[in-house]
């Protein structure tokens, strides 16, 4: 269920929070990164209102 407004203030402005697995290589000898893979996939998310409100985390 998308959230079109905060539940404590009503806010309509919220934002999202997301937590995304990025793929990369790197040197173990000099932890250089030789490859960016990038966006693999979505973790996880949450809505933020500026009143200090955080909704659930949800999963994938």
């Amino acid at each position: 269920m998308e959230e079109e407004k905060c539940p404590q203030c009503g806010n309509e402005n919220l934002k999202v929070y997301e937590q995304i697995a990025v793929g990369r290589i790197r040197s173990v000898k000099t932890g250089k990164v030789l490859k960016n893979e990038g966006f693999l996939e979505l973790t996880c998310w949450n809505y933020l209102c500026k009143c200090g409100w955080v909704g659930e985390i949800l999963t994938t």
